[in-house]
């Protein structure tokens, strides 16, 4: 059976490279999405031990199955229902929401800086605030999301400067109405190691840097991050193929002398991307993926029991024309995680 591997050294790597700039306790683990494609409970089980106390998730599901191993654990994405533990906080991206979640929801409020892809308006930002107090919703956290920390621009700074200006605002309302003030937070993993450090906030939300990678211009001074992730195959069949032969669909896959293809039990079904006919694919061990990737199988020129698909999905996106985020979360929640 194909599986995927999780490695606890390489996890453990990252959280002390990430733990250089930011104390751990402000570190939110970001595992939306089955944890970036590394399995929910798994992948958050071993950050809780490797002494992340916070996590972000997609949605309610994913938090009630974490909430027991973290102080708090934020919804991103808007919900429908609230009943969760009292250590459940959900994001709030609009006025509609506002008007109708339950009275004393633990809240963290959203502001649009400048991605204009969610969040409150800055020139609705105190009518905002005047509607939370008004239903007695509980605001524990403020946050935006930055659109190109990981680019060499300045706009960066100028989202920055927008939620500074929030945080100002808040912090200004809060004082006149005696109520506590909430958590700001803006950094994502990006934003997190081009700040090198929290710098006015109170947390960052680290996604993309605990799973092992980062890619930013060479202009920003990175630590060495390590995938914690491999994807595996177990052998289904051999066949000793002759020099000219070809091997699946569309007989693409040529074989150039006399060898032996194995198939092995991953495919497009379980999230591995259709490896483009126009070049070759090389295994990390060397081995050559031949012909296109089925719904259930490749096709690989070993006669291993077991092959290691891939163990860097950033090569792989660098392959696709696209990102190691894709890479990872595509691939099959029913493939077994196993903590290495």
């Amino acid at each position: 059976m194909s599986r995927i591997e999780l490695k606890k050294n390489a996890l453990s790597a990252n959280i002390s490279a990430i733990s250089q700039i930011a104390p751990i306790d402000k570190i939110y683990a970001v595992l939306k999405d089955n944890a970036y494609g590394h399995g929910l409970i798994e992948f958050g089980s071993m950050c809780a031990d490797g002494g992340i106390q916070n996590a972000i998730v997609r949605d309610k599901k994913e938090a009630v199955a974490l909430f027991e191993k973290f102080k708090t654990v934020l919804c991103l994405a808007e919900q429908k229902e609230f009943d969760a533990p009292l250590n459940v906080h959900f994001a709030v991206n609009t006025f509609s929401l506002l008007k109708t979640i339950p009275l004393g929801t633990k809240i963290h409020l959203k502001i649009d800086t400048g991605m204009h892809r969610n969040g409150i308006a800055m020139d609705e930002l105190l009518t905002a605030l005047e509607l939370i107090v008004s239903r007695e919703l509980l605001l524990c956290g403020v946050f935006s999301h930055l659109r190109s920390a990981d680019e060499l621009s300045s706009e960066s700074f100028w989202q920055e400067k927008n939620f500074l200006d929030a945080k100002k605002a808040v912090v200004d309302f809060c004082a006149t109405r005696g109520i506590s003030v909430p958590l700001f937070h803006l950094q994502n993993s990006a934003g997190l190691f081009r700040s090198s450090g929290l710098g006015e906030f109170d947390m960052a939300r680290v996604g993309i840097a605990l799973y092992g990678y980062l890619d930013m211009p060479k202009a920003f001074s990175l630590p060495p991050l390590a995938p914690v992730m491999s994807l595996w195959a177990e052998k289904i069949a051999s066949r000793a193929l002759k020099n000219g032969q070809a091997v699946g669909y569309g007989a693409v896959g040529k074989i150039y002398c006399d060898t032996v293809v194995s198939t092995y039990d991953i495919g497009y079904s379980d999230g591995f991307l259709r490896v483009k006919a126009d070049g070759e694919y090389l295994l990390p061990n060397g081995s050559r993926l031949i012909g296109r990737v089925s719904m259930d199988n490749i096709c690989v020129e070993s006669e291993d029991e077991s092959v290691c698909v891939f163990e860097d999905a950033a090569m792989l996106a660098t392959r696709y024309g696209t990102i190691s985020y894709e890479i990872l979360t595509r691939l099959n929640p029913s493939i077994p995680r196993v903590i290495v």
